[in-house]
């Protein structure tokens, strides 16, 4: 009973290690690895306070299972402005120039609230940085008092890079554990990966450490994208420049009305059909499966507040639901279908 007592005793100090404070410092909303250049990272303010981050926060890329690029300037981007409660900013490469490489979409710089120095192979501090293609981790830092620097956020997993299905260099982090062995569908590569609404903190170094140690409440295995991420499809920016997390409305402030308005029944979905009831004209509904792939599209000529969705036969599971206004705003909604 002792040995017992001893043991769970050492299971809560462990998960006390690297327990982290709900809504307290910026966190990665969002992470885009789209074709070409289209790449961005979105990060988000929980907190009731603007966020400055001069000085304070920066951005590092650990390229190909590197754990040095911290020490190397091309990999480390220091973050400037400001950073309003529960908002976000949104980078994207500067590869805004005909000429200079593949140009950013046109649709993606719209979203933009700050460009990345862009310099691949050169020497600009940072050039490196907003470059990854699926098997990068990234980190986000804040400084400390006593002049160190602290993961406050990591996608992906410092010092390992996922290998493809063929035991390769050209992989990602999938959906099939242990998730860097190319087995299942990539997550982090040709994706968009939204943070989930119920996510308040983000995860340290030593958080990291327990990836694969169930024993001391760690995560299951490596990068597990799904445990933390919604997946979209390739070139997917329509979420950008907004984020909805639990810290807003457990603040007491309320929902953005598209979102607070939007009612899917019945879910689970039975007799693959459903509603979709708004309080403003639904332009189009999308239904995405869980890797990213659209199984239903339709755009709606008469434009109502209520409009009713009738699937083909589709495998029971989780599916994401895209509810797109007149005004272009979106809401994604999570589905179940049995």
């Amino acid at each position: 009973m002792k040995k017992l007592v001893l043991f769970f005793a050492a299971l809560m100090s462990a998960g006390a290690i690297y327990a982290q404070t709900d809504c307290v410092d910026i966190i990665i909303s969002e992470y885009v690895e789209g074709w070409y250049n289209n790449k961005a990272l979105e990060l988000y303010n929980p907190t009731n306070s603007a966020i400055t981050l001069d000085g304070t926060y920066r951005l590092i890329r650990f390229d190909n299972g590197s754990t040095t690029s911290d020490q190397n300037p091309l990999y480390v981007l220091p973050l400037v402005g400001t950073i309003n409660p529960y908002k976000v900013l949104v980078m994207v490469q500067d590869t805004t120039k005909p000429g200079q490489d593949t140009m950013v979409a046109p649709a993606l710089r719209k979203k933009a609230t700050w460009c990345a120095p862009y310099d691949y192979g050169g020497t600009t501090p940072g050039g490196n940085v907003v470059f990854w293609n699926g098997d990068d981790a990234i980190s986000l830092q804040k400084k400390q008092t006593n002049g160190t620097w602290k993961d406050i956020d990591i996608f992906g997993e410092i010092g390992v890079r996922p290998l493809d299905w063929q035991g390769g260099t050209t992989g990602a982090w999938t959906d099939t554990k242990p998730y860097w062995k190319g087995t299942g569908a990539y997550l982090t590569k040709d994706q968009t990966l939204i943070r989930k609404h119920t996510v308040k903190f983000g995860i340290d170094r030593v958080a990291m450490s327990h990836y694969g140690d169930e024993s001391t409440g760690g995560f299951p295995n490596s990068f597990n994208a799904f445990a933390e991420y919604d997946s979209m499809p390739a070139n997917f920016f329509d979420s950008l420049g907004q984020h909805y997390c639990d810290c807003k409305t457990s603040s007491g402030i309320s929902k953005l009305s598209h979102d607070q308005n939007v009612v899917i029944l019945p879910n689970p979905v039975t007799n693959n059909q459903f509603t979709v009831r708004a309080m403003l004209p639904v332009a189009s509904v999308e239904v995405v499966s869980i890797v990213g792939q659209t199984v239903f599209f339709r755009d709606f000529a008469i434009r109502l507040q209520e409009v009713t969705v009738v699937l083909n036969k589709l495998p029971e599971g989780v599916y994401l639901v895209k509810v797109k206004f007149s005004d272009s705003q979106s809401v994604v909604r999570r589905i179940i279908i049995q």
